[in-house]
């Protein structure tokens, strides 16, 4: 647990300094793939750092889904990598030259291949979603956090004032005394043809599910919450755990 709260806590921080536009891949895999899977990402993460070291983008994150109801609807995996700005984004990579570079000398034409090609193999489907950022509160690390990763679907114009100007307030509070630790809120601007077309918003937040603590809430804060929950409908709700990423620095 620690070393997962270590990992959320760089990334985090690192997603609060300098990323303003993230891509989310949700991951399906094919039947028995896993191990193959995170054998790829393990491949793909010195790759991500030359990325990153090149000023392509900010960061990468993997992180498994954990699914306890045995909901088949749920991604396997979800992917996230950060820009600082659309004309980062936008700079051409070529991956398979890239990745050629990075294991020059460290794999044979052979094993390269392999490695590459099983890419290709381990997903079933991916959904994208790109984001903008939109507002965060700051990072406090707290101990036994898990990430949670919602996908929203604003129902009325007055949503993302809700979110912003009322429930990071909430937030906040709740970060002072202790049982949560982070809140980002990002706008969809684009997805792929197959993602849910409902979801516009996401947010992203790490709290202590142990820890319940109820905010004395005046009559009108109580009915801002109300109409601030009516404001949006949730379509998405994972929990994740973060497995592998790269972000300068590390």
């Amino acid at each position: 647990m620690k070393k997962i709260t270590f990992c959320i806590l760089f990334v985090l921080s690192f997603f609060l300094s300098f990323s303003q536009l993230i891509s989310y891949e949700a991951i399906w895999l094919k039947d028995g793939m896993e191990d193959s899977y995170v054998e790829v990402e393990e491949f793909w993460s010195l790759i991500k750092e030359q990325a990153i070291s090149d000023d392509t983008q900010n960061f990468w994150v993997v992180s498994k889904v954990l699914n306890d109801d045995e909901d088949s609807n749920k991604p396997d995996y979800i992917v996230m990598n950060g820009y600082k700005d659309s004309l980062q984004m936008n700079k051409g990579v070529n991956w398979e030259e890239l990745a050629k570079k990075v294991y020059k000398n460290k794999l044979s034409k052979s094993k390269f291949k392999k490695k590459w090609d099983l890419g290709m193999n381990v997903r079933k489907e991916t959904k994208t979603f790109l984001v903008e950022r939109l507002d965060n509160t700051t990072w406090t690390e707290i101990e036994g956090g898990v990430l949670l990763f919602n996908g929203f679907q604003a129902l009325n114009d007055d949503y993302e004032d809700y979110e912003m100007k009322f429930f990071k307030n909430m937030h906040e509070k709740n970060i002072s005394d202790g049982s949560m630790g982070w809140w980002e809120f990002n706008r969809v601007i684009k997805r792929s043809n197959n993602a849910n077309q409902d979801v516009t918003h996401f947010t992203m937040d790490v709290r202590d599910l142990n820890q319940t603590n109820e905010l004395d809430l005046s009559f009108s804060e109580q009915m801002l919450v109300k109409h601030g929950v009516e404001s949006r409908k949730r379509i998405i709700g994972d929990t994740l755990q973060t497995i592998l990423f790269k972000f300068k620095g590390n």
